[in-house]
């Protein structure tokens, strides 16, 4: 079997660049929505959080901002239809909000824990790329306080928590398979 041509390798991690940062983009939009939900919700119930909850909106605000201009420098387009992820998240959010503040805890904490994770699966297909992994590291970061911020709003029990999880790893999911089609 013949190897690769650089050129063709080149190509290939060029293309696994553009999938990863545009699903990341997508999925940063989604978070925008879903804080946004939460908030919507948190208005009426829980004004103690709403800082909170605004600063990570804002947090996932900037790290669209940022994927967004990276996909511009690489010259890659942006995932299709983004108002898809922002309107399905507000949708979300609201609806997690309505279990209560628990349940925004939980779903913020199941969906940073699969973020961290999936930022550290696009880690190793792009590391050809040491600017954009010192870039998706440092959001990373502030992922995993959006994480440790949900766990406490979740506390140590919570009703329907499986069904909340499910929901919430669903929604992921879907969310970053339909970034990666479109």
């Amino acid at each position: 079997m013949a190897a690769c041509s650089p050129q063709v390798l080149r190509k290939a991690s060029l293309i696994d660049l553009a999938k990863e940062l545009r699903v990341m983009h997508a999925c940063e939009k989604g978070a925008i929505g879903v804080y946004r939900g939460h908030k919507c919700v948190a208005r009426y119930f829980f004004r103690a959080k709403l800082e909170e909850l605004d600063c990570m909106r804002f947090h996932e605000r900037e790290h669209s901002e940022i994927f967004a201009r990276l996909l511009r420098e690489y010259g890659f387009r942006q995932c299709y239809l983004a108002f898809l992820w922002i309107y399905g998240g507000l949708f979300y959010g609201v609806f997690v909000g309505a279990f209560g503040l628990k349940a925004i805890g939980r779903s913020t904490a199941t969906i940073e824990d699969i973020v961290d994770r999936e930022f550290d699966n696009s880690l190793k297909q792009i590391q050809q790329w040491p600017a954009v992994c010192d870039i998706v590291r440092a959001i990373q970061i502030e992922e995993r306080e959006h994480k440790a911020s949900g766990e406490l709003f979740a506390g140590d029990t919570i009703e329907a928590k499986s069904i909340i999880v499910n929901i919430a790893r669903a929604g992921a999911y879907a969310a970053k398979h339909l970034a990666e089609t479109l």
